[in-house]
């Protein structure tokens, strides 16, 4: 995975491919999938064969703490503006500079590249390491070579997509900034796109991204050794420049997807859906639920009123999930974090009453220092002794089994897979607390819609 020489591969399978392109492209897609896969299954500089569970689960919380500190940022920088040192006040030093959990794979150019690029719910621009950078992070197999691709150009000043304008000679550049001083900096490009979905190819014309030339401390991985098959980020967010947004014709404006648990044993992956391919459904078992998004906001907020356990609602004041004028606070779903982050004041509630639990069975809470997750225990649980949360949207209720509110990390260790961000927020609904759901956003309705399914390689 993520070698990008093609000189050994039969000159009829790019031919056939472009057949397939041509076709789709005249047809229309207006409903497509892409292949979604986890880090955890492709990133073996980050995530090797050889890996204990205890280490995996080290691994994805520190995705998860990288993740959380930098949406935070990202709140700060697109929601109230705040000068660049003032984020950086807010941050630790961290070893990820990108943390998403998942992948997706495509196709760019005419000498078809492959890249895989960090699926990234927050933000709208899509980039990744061009031949040619000045400063540049390791990728495997190689840049993306815009030089030998008939069909790339650079995006002019006056292009209605330049936005933000930020111009040098009559080219349009972008900044994605992320957490510790790191951003990818480049021109804005325009390329065909083709990506591998469950129904085959499907490609697009023209699609704006950023061909990125100088990415200073660029880090997915505890370190960006020769093995890094990560190229740049796939911009899901619903601004302007999104992906979803670029080719809403075909996107409707909507998506969909299916997370597997982390836990299976054999390699899994899923689907991305958008348009027509992004459908929900249940039954008289399964009943779908829909909740308002936020509007007007380029990320996914939904409004939390409360939060069960066993049925009974916990002493949370929900103005603590209510987001505020100055861009703090609020409740984003994020399937870029695996834990789910409450704020302070909702977290501590919900850790002292499951410490209360699980009192009645004799499980004090482990007291060490160096685990992945706040709150442990070393003992191996049955099923009975587990019990659920579920989380209160407006006109919805998402119920959390023990599957989603607990994980085995070692042979004798299990932890909630929850954790506190500071009371500034906002609060993240992880992927792993969105495992065996269907989840869809609409976009142009503003809902986000669940049902509970079976999720693997769905």
């Amino acid at each position: 995975m993520g070698t990008r020489n093609h000189s050994d591969v039969p000159i009829v399978f790019w031919s056939l491919l472009a057949l397939l392109i041509h076709m789709l492209n005249c047809l229309g897609a207006n409903g497509f999938s892409i292949k979604l896969i986890p880090r955890y299954s492709i990133d073996s500089s980050l995530f090797p064969q050889n890996l204990s569970l205890l280490e995996k689960n080290y691994r994805i919380a520190e995705l998860s703490k990288a993740r959380a500190l930098h949406f935070k940022s990202m709140n700060f920088a697109n929601l109230i503006n705040s000068t660049k040192q003032g984020i950086q006040t807010l941050q630790p030093k961290i070893q990820y500079a990108l943390s998403n959990l998942y992948a997706v794979q495509m196709y760019i150019g005419t000498v078809p590249y492959s890249a895989v690029l960090l699926m990234d719910s927050g933000s709208d621009d899509t980039w990744l390491q061009a031949e040619g950078c000045t400063n540049c992070f390791p990728l495997r197999g190689g840049n993306f070579q815009y030089h030998d691709s008939r069909t790339y150009r650079a995006v002019s000043s006056d292009h209605p997509l330049c936005n933000p304008r930020i111009c040098e000679r009559g080219l349009c550049f972008y900044v994605s900034s992320y957490i510790s001083g790191s951003f990818s900096r480049g021109i804005v490009s325009a390329e065909n796109f083709t990506f591998t979905g469950n129904g085959g190819f499907v490609s697009f014309l023209n699609v704006v991204f950023g061909a990125g030339f100088d990415n200073q401390n660029i880090v997915f991985g505890r370190t960006m050794g020769p093995n890094n098959v990560i190229a740049g980020v796939f911009g899901l967010g619903a601004g302007r420049r999104s992906f979803l947004r670029q080719l809403a014709s075909d996107t409707n404006l909507r998506f969909s997807y299916c997370l597997p648990s982390s836990s299976s044993l054999v390699e899994t992956y899923t689907y991305l859906r958008f348009g027509n391919d992004a459908t929900i459904s249940g039954d008289v078992t399964r009943r779908v639920q829909t909740t308002p998004m936020m509007p007007g906001i380029a990320r996914y907020y939904v409004n939390v009123t409360g939060i069960s356990m066993d049925g009974i609602l916990l002493p949370i004041d929900p103005a603590v999930f209510v987001l505020q004028d100055d861009g703090n606070g609020g409740f984003a779903v994020d399937s870029g974090s695996g834990a789910t982050f409450l704020v302070w004041n909702a977290y501590i509630v919900v850790k002292n009453e499951i410490i209360r639990y699980f009192w009645r069975y004799g499980w004090p809470p482990l007291e060490e220092s160096q685990l992945p997750y706040d709150l442990c225990y070393g003992v191996v649980p049955t099923t009975q002794a587990l019990t659920t949360l579920t989380i209160h949207f407006i006109q919805a209720n998402l119920v959390l089994d023990s599957k989603g509110v607990f994980q085995v990390i070692d042979n004798n260790m299990f932890c909630m897979v929850i954790l506190p961000i500071n009371e500034l927020g906002p609060s993240l609904l992880g992927a792993f607390q969105q495992v065996d759901y269907r989840f869809l956003f609409d976009v142009r309705a503003s809902t986000m819609s669940f049902v509970p399914e079976t999720c693997l390689n769905n």
